[in-house]
């Protein structure tokens, strides 16, 4: 941390905005691997350095990109290794400013920004370690070396932001430790005495749909089925942090990041383990509940949800966390050190749930349950424009002043003073078009990052199409309309298809709960022959329902007795079948039958009887010639349309995985496709992460769908 920047946090510290500069510089390199690093060429860690020797270009460029920043760190070199730091590059490492580092020969000298500073220092001692140390703030960078001033850009650069790489070009060897980064310039999102900027978003109801449930809610006269309330949490202000307690709920704010960082200080308390984890989402859609990264806070740092699991930490204890998120790449600190990187490598997704995704969007504090509270004192945060990599330019040279002979003052000519009024309005007039193209050209720039930021595709293309009315050459521009369009037009066709699928279920589902509802009444009348009928259209409709296979069950069950009935003649056969009639009925509701319950998921509550020696569980009822005996709904649609399978071997009963794409979990153990788990009373089987199912047993004749 440099010394201009320690003195204004020492003012910041004495005043209200003390939050800024309170938490520990990040150490960029843990002293032992090459965590939070991408290696590209013989990079090495040992003992507390990080280093490179051999020949050639290599370089080790960061995870994550940063914005401004104090960054200060020791190097030494063996022979001219040609080597340099190179600030805000591209992820391919290009562009960007080049900062030298050679003890001798550099271009720019010791510490000397190529093309934009020429350093003081010529050279330095050759061996042992020298400190480089480097404020970039506000579009101005400075260098200083072993305490001496050296490289300093002498214009404003503008916002920047991108990664940074150490780089050796030539033979020899390179060797750094002690790298620190103190993120500057951080904005805060929460004043501390109220929730202006915030917004509570409820956790919407989950949906208990389908064709059973609503048979249910039809056979209940409205009292079963239908779908739980939506539930907020609630969201206040005590002892100077965020508190929310009685979630599940959300509480967001709405200031946009793609690529960005976050300083957080939280504090979980309640029942604090695995199940109940804590996040705060980001890149989330606005105003929708939970679709951005939910990046785990106070005891789950380190945690992404649905890529990561980082070991638990402890509760109850404020814990300060800063984590960065560049691209797919979500980075996090816990008191300056590194605890996680984290790579997503899903396909593209609009819902982080579901896949990877890069669009930008609001922040979001989670609240999974009642069963945890949180206390967030400090959320603070910098998005980062882009592009990355953009190189800086020499600053054009100050015109060359010629001194003239002053001549003697002419006599005054009218057509010579009205030639010189003209001369200055045309200077005025060019003077006064260069500052409109300046703020012309300051406003598209200005639209162009609220467009690379914007989640919402109609929106970028009315940033887009300004920008082009402003610039029309603009070739970003350009291709960013293109792109928006293409986007918008891809989201109203998938509404459509939405639209039209919802109709097309909802009208099958009525027809199917029509013919259900008319064969149940026959049934419990007794007119068998018309429940039989009435039920062919259901069984047609949905073929999987278990509702309806049940009920054809009974029915034929009910049939098969009335026939053997009209056989048995006298009083002997009647009371003989009444008794045969009394034991089935006893022994129904004595067996034990093994079933599955849906415990998390749409169908939460659904159980299905397990009666065949294989029973196939997926996300669609047939695929050509193969059925599935339950199927499974989720909202992700990561359930694969042939998940596993429940196998009955020598009178026990297996799951095994059908080589799902998001795989099967059984207590929380990841299965193998190929391999089998034995099923106990209370096992319970996970479906790509979304759905949860509990192996049983129930007693009693009734099935329940």
């Amino acid at each position: 941390m440099t010394v201009f920047s320690r003195a204004v946090c020492g003012l910041l510290l004495a005043g209200a905005a003390a939050p800024l500069c309170a938490q520990a510089p990040l150490n960029l390199f843990n002293g032992t691997s090459l965590l939070g690093w991408t290696n590209h060429g013989s990079w090495t860690a040992a003992g507390g350095s990080m280093g490179t020797s051999g020949g050639g270009a290599r370089h080790i460029i960061t995870a994550v990109p940063f914005g401004d920043f104090d960054l200060d760190f020791e190097y030494t070199e063996t022979g001219s290794v040609g080597a340099l730091l190179r600030l805000w590059a591209s992820r391919e490492n290009t562009g960007g400013l080049m900062v030298d580092l050679d003890y001798t020969g550099a271009k720019a000298g010791v510490g000397g920004i190529e093309v934009l500073g020429k350093s003081s220092i010529s050279s330095i001692s050759a061996g042992g370690w020298h400190k480089v140390e480097i404020e970039a703030s506000h579009g101005k960078v400075t260098v200083r070396v072993d305490g001496r001033s050296a490289g300093t850009t002498t214009s404003d650069l503008g916002a920047r932001a991108g990664y940074l790489a150490f780089e050796a070009a030539s033979d020899g060897q390179l060797t750094l430790r002690n790298i620190h980064l103190r993120p500057l310039n951080l904005n805060s999102t929460f004043n501390g005495s109220d929730l202006g900027g915030w917004k509570s978003i409820p956790k919407p109801a989950d949906t208990k749909g389908g064709m059973g449930h609503s048979a249910e809610k039809a056979l209940t006269f409205g009292l079963g089925g239908g779908t739980s309330k939506p539930h907020e949490a609630k969201w206040t202000v005590k002892g100077g942090a965020i508190h929310g307690e009685a979630g599940p709920g959300a509480l967001e704010n709405s200031t946009p990041l793609e690529d960005g960082l976050y300083q957080v200080t939280a504090k979980v308390t309640g029942d604090v383990k695995p199940d109940n984890f804590t996040p705060l989402s980001v890149r989330n859609t606005a105003g929708q509940y939970a679709t951005g990264y939910a990046v785990g806070i106070g005891p789950y740092a380190g945690s992404v949800d649905k890529v990561n699991k980082a070991p638990l930490g402890k509760a109850a204890a404020p814990v300060e966390q800063t984590f960065a998120i560049g691209g797919r790449v979500v980075e996090t600190w816990v008191n300056g050190n590194i605890l996680s990187v984290v790579t997503d490598p899903r396909p593209e997704s609009g819902n982080a749930t579901a896949g990877a995704k890069t669009a930008g969007g609001s922040s979001m504090l989670l609240l999974p349950n009642d069963h945890v509270q949180v206390d967030v004192s400090r959320i603070n945060l910098i998005a980062l424009g882009k592009p990355y990599g953009v190189t800086a330019r020499a600053p054009a040279p100050p015109p060359v002043a010629t001194v003239a002979a002053v001549p003697a003052a002419p006599p005054v000519n009218p057509t010579e003073s009205a030639a010189v009024q003209a001369l200055t309005k045309q200077q005025e007039a060019q003077d006064k078009k260069a500052q409109q193209d300046q703020q012309n050209k300051d406003r598209a720039a200005s639209l162009m990052t609220q467009a690379l930021t914007e989640a919402d595709p109609q929106r970028q293309e009315q940033f887009y199409s300004e920008v082009m009315r402003i610039d029309p050459a603009n070739p970003n521009a350009m291709q960013g309309y293109k792109e928006a369009q293409a986007k918008l037009q891809q989201q109203q066709t998938t509404q459509a298809q939405t639209q039209t699928q919802q109709q097309n279920e909802s009208s099958r589902q009525e027809q199917t709960n029509a013919s259900l509802t008319q064969a149940q009444s026959a049934f419990l009348g007794g007119r068998l022959s018309e429940a039989s009928r009435a039920l062919s259209v259901a069984e047609r409709l949905a073929p999987g329902n278990p509702v309806v296979g049940e009920l054809r069950r009974r029915i034929s069950a009910s049939q098969a007795i009335r026939s053997r009935l009209w056989f048995l003649a006298g009083g002997a056969g009647i009371v003989g079948t009444l008794a045969l009639i009394t034991m089935w009925f006893r022994r129904r509701k004595t067996q034990r039958f093994p079933m599955l319950e849906v415990v998390t998921g749409l169908d939460s509550g659904r159980t299905y009887r397990i009666e065949k020696d294989q029973t196939r569980i997926g996300a669609v009822p047939q695929d050509g010639g193969q059925k599935n005996d339950i199927v499974v709904r989720d909202v992700e649609h990561a359930i694969s349309r042939f998940h596993c399978e429940v196998v009955k071997r020598n009178g026990q009963l297996y799951v095994q995985d059908l080589n799902s794409s998001n795989g099967t979990r059984v207590n929380g153990e990841r299965l193998k496709p190929g391999n089998a788990a034995l099923l106990r009373k209370g096992t319970k089987i996970q479906l790509a992460g979304t759905v949860e199912l509990r192996f049983g047993y129930d007693k009693g004749a009734k099935k329940t769908a």
